[in-house]
């Protein structure tokens, strides 16, 4: 009995330290889970497959078609044998056999062009899907960010709330000791109040950042759910590039740079293939056929020797090859309209394609300007938040030793602690766009 007491209660403690250690998400688990699981990116992905599979049969195109087909009959009256090309009067069955084949020798280049275009609209799918991956990217980072920020917050709330306890007891102490009024307890015990519900708002802040991150992510919404928190450090200056440097390298490796390209370029091959209509077009053909007709099972004077099943299919075996020319001379305007809608499609890639690298470009302006101003904003946060520490270190002591009132000091506090998040902030601020910046260059983002 001793021994499954100590036995149950062995495997509780165990239980209960499984459920006390909850894995951390690293950036990357998070980013490699949202791209795995993106409905966005699979559904690329698919429509990809489709265009691999056109690629597939546009070139299979350029094989010859087979085909082969088989007919039983069943005559009787008056019929013409088709052995003898004979009239006969009876009742008796026919077989058919064919085998036929054809090949498109030339059609204005359209198959090899659209073999061409086809492989281009995979390159460009694949860029495309690129293109969801580097959104679903910066959608995650900003989330991380945006939980990391709220652990912070969560943070120095919670330090205020330690710090405000503090002052608590230790007010009570000089009231009772008749060196402060007691007006000066009950505006601290006030002040201890305002700081939990600022730790209660900083938790339901950080409990809906975890939310956004884990919706992103399409996983569902659990309670246990924790990230890595990275050291960044004290951010430092910058050497900030010139928003054409950073343009220009961003032409290179932004996907939807290179996307849009490739779909000009297939657009001015649509217009080729419409022009190839316009060409004639050489087939190939060729078949091989036979027949059994059960009439020649009997002897007559026009068959004189009764012919059998397989004999049958030998003797009447026959075949043709034969090359066929198809001239367009008018298709009521089919060609000529085929023509003119690649040519405003192709008209419609460029602007899209001129659209792209506008929107990239004033994304980078933005981003640029964005982190110029959250580097100075950060800096001159951080001088704030220095100043006002030695400010609230300084008033801190006078209090303690009854030289200033609950008011002064609690204003001073708060000032202290509105300076402290509005670093925080700045930081992450700062953080995000030096990231975005470096994204948009094609360097990884990492944590």
């Amino acid at each position: 009995m001793k021994k499954t007491v100590l036995l149950l209660f062995v495997l509780l403690a165990a239980g209960q330290g499984s459920r006390a250690q909850v894995s951390l998400w690293s950036f990357q688990q998070c980013l490699d889970t949202a791209l795995k699981r993106n409905i966005s990116i699979n559904q690329s992905r698919l429509t990809n497959d489709m265009n691999k599979i056109a690629l597939a049969q546009s070139k299979a195109n350029r094989i010859p078609s087979v085909s082969a087909n088989a007919s039983e009959g069943f005559n009787f009256g008056k019929n013409i044998d088709p052995t003898t090309n004979v009239f006969v009067i009876q009742t008796y069955n026919s077989t058919n056999f064919g085998v036929g084949s054809g090949l498109t020798l030339f059609n204005g280049l359209q198959n090899s062009r659209t073999i061409q275009q086809n492989s281009m609209i995979i390159e460009a799918g694949k860029y495309d899907i690129a293109t969801i991956e580097n959104t679903v990217t910066l959608n995650i980072t900003t989330a991380y960010l945006q939980v990391l920020f709220a652990y912070e917050i969560l943070a120095a709330a919670e330090n205020q709330v330690a710090s405000t306890l503090s002052q608590v007891d230790r007010t009570e102490k000089m009231v009772n000791a008749g060196k402060v009024p007691e007006s000066n307890l009950f505006q601290i015990k006030s002040q201890y109040a305002t700081d939990k519900l600022s730790v209660v708002n900083a938790m339901s802040q950080l409990d809906i950042a975890k939310v956004t991150l884990m919706q992103l992510m399409e996983i569902p919404v659990i309670d246990s759910f924790e990230i890595e928190k990275p050291d960044f450090g004290e951010p430092g200056n910058l050497i900030l590039q010139s928003n054409q440097d950073v343009f220009r390298k961003a032409l290179l490796v932004q996907p939807q740079i290179a996307g849009a390209s490739i779909r000009t370029n297939s657009a001015l091959l649509d217009i080729k293939i419409s022009k190839g209509a316009r060409w004639p077009r050489l087939n190939l053909s060729g078949n091989i056929n036979t027949n059994f007709a059960g009439s020649a099972r009997n002897e007559t004077s026009v068959n004189p020797g009764e012919q059998y099943f397989f004999p049958q299919l030998w003797n009447n075996l026959g075949g043709s090859i034969g090359l066929g020319l198809s001239i367009p001379i008018y298709s009521n305007r089919t060609i000529r309209s085929n023509i003119e809608r690649a040519t405003i499609n192709e008209m419609s890639a460029r602007l899209d394609e001129q659209n792209t690298k506008n929107q990239l470009r004033k994304s980078i302006e933005q981003a640029c300007t964005d982190l110029r101003s959250s580097m100075n904003k950060f800096f001159a946060t951080k001088e704030q938040y220095n100043s006002a520490m030695v400010s609230y270190k300084n008033m801190e002591t006078k209090y303690n030793v009854g030289m200033m009132t609950a008011i002064d000091y609690l204003i001073e506090k708060n000032n202290f602690f509105q300076a402290e998040s509005k670093l925080i902030q700045s930081k992450y601020e700062y953080i995000f766009n030096s990231k975005i910046l470096d994204f948009y260059q094609g360097e990884a983002i990492t944590f």
